[in-house]
């Protein structure tokens, strides 16, 4: 079949949005479709195994509509959709967050023309979170751990891990700052002596004033790294933190965490429990104490690993199975049974 992917941030720009297309894009290759992406993002047309076409003119972009087997939105970006008030045709809509939840009820407001939008779409969301968010009928399609830059060999065993990571924007609604508050509370009750921060953001700068200063022993921050460098240091730790504030769309970081071999020690928030289901320890932020417990849990977890070679089986297999929930070929077998 023609897939077409039409979507407003494309590689190489950085964020979830772009690599979940781009990986959704080598999914329906690998299942024998052909498949264009159409963006208004800047960078190069080559170097993929699918077709790419930036910043289209009006009568390509409606001819790549119409021609497609199966159409599919990123979000509600009113830039590549216009071809379609003149089209009466299926099309799939991906809701990557839950702005559309927040859409305006004005008449003189142009949200009037998005909720339109959504009555007509094959709506996709990331998450049942997001799906009781918005209100409309829809498929849960979840994001996926990148099966391209995590590989076995950056998955150390798990005698061999050890201390913890942190991998995200550095922000306050992130919880690198509630994280770093309570480290000497994580290095006791983990039993741990380093904790490596990957990421970039406007909270840098405190960081590493806190890491200059000694008042956070123990804590690195190594930067921004790109993919392949991130999933190294996931697959040699011990524990990785998602430690959320707000309410997460999903959270592909954790599922990544988890492929990459460490224990996921994750917030509650939005829809950060549906990426590790009951093999991450999750804990509500607000909450000293399911904070410490979740500590407690973790590394009682990893003490059985290190002892039992069943335990060690027992959580691969259960990995595996978690994992294979976000594979791409699943989301591609959603999307095509959705229409």
């Amino acid at each position: 079949m023609k897939i077409c992917i039409s979507t407003y941030t494309f590689l190489p720009e950085i964020g979830g949005v772009a690599t979940t297309e781009s990986v959704l894009a080598a999914g329906f290759v690998r299942a024998g479709h052909d498949v264009t992406v159409v963006t208004t993002a800047p960078g190069p047309a080559t170097g993929y195994d699918y077709r790419v076409l930036r910043n289209p003119g009006s009568l390509e972009l409606t001819r790549i509509y119409a021609e497609a087997d199966i159409l599919i939105l990123a979000n509600l970006s009113l830039k590549l959709f216009y071809p379609l008030l003149f089209m009466r045709r299926p099309f799939g809509l991906r809701h990557h967050s839950e702005s559309a939840a927040h859409l305006s009820r004005s008449w003189f407001s142009v949200d009037l023309l998005r909720r339109w939008i959504m009555r007509r779409a094959v709506n996709f969301v990331t998450s049942a979170f997001i799906g009781r968010k918005i209100g409309v009928p829809h498929h849960v399609v979840h994001p996926f751990a990148n099966p391209e830059h995590i590989t076995s060999a950056m998955v150390m065993p798990v005698e061999a891990r050890r201390d913890a990571v942190f991998v995200g924007r550095l922000e306050e609604e992130k919880g690198i700052l509630y994280l770093l508050d309570r480290w000497s509370l994580v290095r006791e009750a983990l039993g741990i002596e380093e904790l490596w921060i990957v990421g970039d953001g406007s909270l840098r700068p405190e960081i590493e004033a806190r890491i200059a200063a000694g008042r956070v022993p123990g804590v690195s921050y190594l930067g921004r790294l790109n993919l392949e460098e991130t999933a190294k240091e996931m697959g040699r730790a011990a524990y990785s933190f998602v430690p959320s504030l707000w309410e997460e769309p999903f959270g592909a970081v954790a599922i990544e965490s988890l492929a990459a071999g460490a224990l996921v020690i994750l917030s509650d928030r939005g829809g950060l429990p549906e990426t590790t289901g009951d093999l991450g320890f999750a804990f509500a932020p607000d909450d000293s104490g399911s904070f410490e417990a979740a500590l407690g849990r973790a590394r009682h977890f990893r003490e059985d690993l290190l002892v039992s070679a069943e335990a060690r089986a027992a959580y691969a297999d259960a990995t595996a199975r978690r994992l294979a929930k976000f594979a791409p070929e699943e989301a591609v077998r959603k999307i095509i049974g959705a229409f």
